[in-house]
């Protein structure tokens, strides 16, 4: 603010020295477009709350914050935490879908869970769109965000989805999140800790990727939108994933190739980041999330390790990536299975040919190399990571 004592000064320093008249103009006029420029500022700011668009937004951010807060007192019981402990759930939900929408859900003890313990028994692994599900083990008490390849989405907690006894898994049996016409589901996303993450990250199958800032992230999902993130049909979303800002963005191929970003690095319009052979496709995304392991694994049940030291980020978006098994392996017909970022207390469930489920602790499993016996040929048509503590 410019006050009368500021002024009555100006006149005298140009009364004494008439050479500082020109600075003091200057800097009265910088100081006068500024104002001009608050006020028409705040002269459009009373517009949009006179007009009620402004109210609007607000009652939007309000609404948004109070589906977050929401999501974390149904995981946490009814109650915010007063400390840093954080309890085991008993039971987690597996939840199986696919492209028609069908999803399956069926729960599990965690108390005695013993590495390659039976889980759950699938009639007909493949479905009628003949293709292997996608699998997600998670809490009962979640929030699920379902991501068709049109970009729609649709919000579901867990709990809603009826629960299905583990041994007789039909897809007869299974909930419907219903396609519009001409729609697939693509991808599906666990949302109820969101308020604890930086952003979203998104992939296709075709290796394209982009990154949504949290708070345009939950604008998407309260509009039921938050696009295709790919370039050109045929493809589709793959994955995504929430994390921060300083978390590693690791994207691995069917045919053995994981392509390695720092999430800073990432663009936030649809980009393609990665080379692919005409025969491939993204199987699956993660963040490291300070994970010290990396766990690849096979369709004909080989697990491989890596410490996550090994993980080079790309330097350009026309990598191929870095192969985690040899050309003579792939020319011989190893495709990745799934991929995910592990710690020594982690868990991973896998779904077999024959619809047999297991669960193996991945310590367990990195140690064994492969999963099965040695009677037994396994073909592994999806797998998923888990960590116990909830």
């Amino acid at each position: 603010m410019i006050t009368p004592e500021q002024i009555e000064d100006w006149i005298k320093e140009v009364e004494e020295r008439p050479s500082s008249a020109p600075l003091i103009v200057r800097f009265i006029a910088n100081r006068l477009r500024d104002l001009s420029s608050r006020n028409e500022e705040l002269l459009n700011e009373n517009i949009a709350l006179s007009t009620g668009s402004k109210v609007e937004e607000y009652e939007q951010r309000i609404a948004n914050l109070e589906y977050q807060l929401e999501l974390l007192r149904r995981q946490l019981g009814g109650e915010l935490p007063t400390g840093t402990v954080v309890s085991k759930a008993e039971t987690l939900s597996l939840v199986i879908f696919n492209t028609l929408g069908q999803v399956l859900r069926t729960e599990f003890e965690i108390e005695g869970l013993e590495t390659g313990s039976l889980t759950a028994q699938l009639k007909d692994a493949c479905g009628e769109d003949g293709l292997p599900p996608r699998l997600l083990v998670t809490s009962p008490h979640e929030e699920l965000l379902f991501v068709f390849d049109t970009g729609r989405t649709v919000t579901r907690a867990v709990s809603q989805i009826p629960a299905v006894e583990s041994s007789k898994l039909d897809w007869h049996q299974a909930a419907l999140v219903e396609p519009q016409s001409g729609e697939e589901l693509a991808a599906l996303l666990p949302v109820g800790k969101m308020a604890l993450f930086d952003l979203c990250t998104q992939a296709s199958r075709r290796g394209c990727i982009k990154r949504m800032m949290r708070s345009a992230f939950e604008k998407h999902i309260a509009r039921n939108y938050i696009g295709t993130g790919i370039k050109a049909k045929p493809d589709a979303t793959c994955s995504l994933w929430l994390c921060n800002k300083d978390d590693r963005f690791v994207m691995a191929s069917r045919e053995g190739f994981l392509l390695t970003l720092d999430v800073n690095d990432m663009p936030y319009n649809v980009e393609e980041a990665i080379r692919l052979s005409p025969t491939d496709h993204i199987v699956t995304s993660f963040t490291l999330n300070q994970k010290p392991s990396i766990l690849i694994l096979t369709q004909n049940g080989k697990a491989i390790h890596r410490d996550a030291g090994w993980l080079e980020p790309a330097l350009s978006f026309t990598s191929r990536g870095q192969p985690v098994f040899s050309a003579s392996r792939r020319a011989a017909g190893v495709r990745v299975a799934g991929a995910a970022a592990v710690g020594e207390d982690d868990w991973g469930t896998a779904l077999f040919r024959d619809g047999t489920l297991r669960t193996y602790h991945l310590n367990d499993l990195l140690a064994a190399g492969s999963v099965g016996s040695k009677d037994q040929d396994p073909e592994i048509l999806a797998f998923t990571a888990f960590e116990l503590t909830r």
